[in-house]
């Protein structure tokens, strides 16, 4: 091998090894959160009927020991969008048929109605445009605490990935609190298409 290749090789490692120092900074963020914390990766979606937009992916976990130890109600996701002339339009924000699964009492699997509050959940009025997620009316029970993988596409590009404190928000019972997810936060650029990047590799690296 060549003393050039050499060179390549020892600055592609590099750049992994810096990308993933400062995902492994930001991961104890987020972990130390007491009621709700978690994890978010963007990539173009690949799901046929959702082309064009970012496929969204939001890794959750919760405890509410603190906030009364009641079994978790709704999650909500903070876009932190700020003035956004586009949040509402129509399509902005869509789901799967089944937009997320999770563990709930005994060991069943929760499953989640995917909902966008393009004004904000009535729970979080300071909060603006967000993606809820309430458990089903299946039979299954979310417990006080557990995990869930929850979905959504958007027309909205992702930002750089870092930690957005209090961009979670969780409701149990009639309380509810916050936290910080580490990750990316889709963008308002209205109009903006869709563009290829390597958010694979972010997700990669997150997991």
């Amino acid at each position: 091998m060549t003393g050039h290749e050499h060179h390549h090789i020892r600055t592609g490692l590099a750049t992994v090894a810096v990308f993933a120092l400062a995902v492994l900074v930001l991961m104890p963020v987020a972990s130390s959160a007491k009621t709700v914390w978690g994890y978010s990766t963007a990539e173009p979606a690949t799901t046929p009927g959702f082309e064009g937009y970012w496929h969204y992916q939001l890794d959750i976990s919760w405890d509410t020991t603190e906030i009364g130890g009641h079994g978790m109600s709704h999650l909500g996701f903070f876009l932190n969008l700020g003035v956004c002339d586009c949040g509402c339009n129509p399509g902005i924000v869509r789901f799967d048929d089944v937009p997320g699964t999770g563990a709930g009492v005994d060991g069943c699997e929760l499953g989640f109605i995917g909902l966008y509050e393009c004004r904000g959940d009535p729970h979080y009025p300071d909060r603006g445009a967000t993606v809820k997620f309430e458990h089903a009316e299946d039979g299954c029970e979310p417990d006080w605490q557990g995990t869930a993988t929850l979905d959504f596409y958007s027309i909205f590009e992702p930002g750089e990935p870092q930690t957005h404190l209090g961009s979670l928000g969780i409701k149990a019972g009639t309380i509810t609190d916050e936290g910080a997810i580490v990750g990316v936060l889709p963008l308002c650029v209205c109009g903006n298409p869709v563009e290829q990047t390597t958010w694979g590799t972010v997700k990669a690296l997150y997991r």
